[in-house]
């Protein structure tokens, strides 16, 4: 099977915020609990309290919304195969990737994991490095046709049941 892609950089931007979301919002309310506490030991009125708080809160999710971008932004940039025309090429007994300016195999049993979502195949090749493959380059019948690819080659894998 193959199956040809290209990463633009407002796919690469919602992966990043799909995927860290949950982390930012976490992130964020255990601050502002930290800092109702500390707010409240000092003996700060209710109404200062809830407006400081609000401000804070504001300021902290602009910063690290700005920051997210910037950061992201980089990375792709900087990344110069993530942005050529991939294809990948799946066979039973490896994956072949071949980019513009660059050419790779590897077998299978040399995958760390694959992790399935929604918008995305994430091919780990180590606990750090991983290609994606957006899913909307492929067809339902591809996404079967790679889930079954998968399993058959014992890959340790999160995949989706739709």
């Amino acid at each position: 099977m193959t199956v040809k892609t290209q990463i633009t950089f407002r796919d690469f931007l919602l992966f990043h915020i799909k995927s860290s979301l949950l982390r930012l919002i976490v992130f964020l309310l255990i601050l502002l609990v930290f800092f109702i506490i500390k707010e409240s030991v000092d003996g700060s009125p209710e109404t200062d309290l809830l407006r400081s708080t609000s401000m804070w809160f504001a300021i902290l999710l602009l910063f690290m919304v700005i920051r997210s971008y910037f950061s992201i932004k980089f990375a792709f940039s900087s990344n110069k195969n993530i942005q050529e025309s991939i294809t990948y090429t799946f066979t039973d007994e490896k994956i072949r990737i071949e980019g513009e300016t660059f050419d790779e195999d590897f077998t299978w049993n040399s995958v760390y994991k694959i992790k399935e979502n929604k918008d995305w195949f994430l091919i780990y090749q180590s606990a750090q490095v991983m290609n994606m493959v957006p899913k909307k380059f492929l067809t339902k019948g591809q996404v079967s046709e790679l889930r079954n690819m998968i399993k058959a080659n014992h890959i340790k894998a999160k995949l989706r049941k739709d």
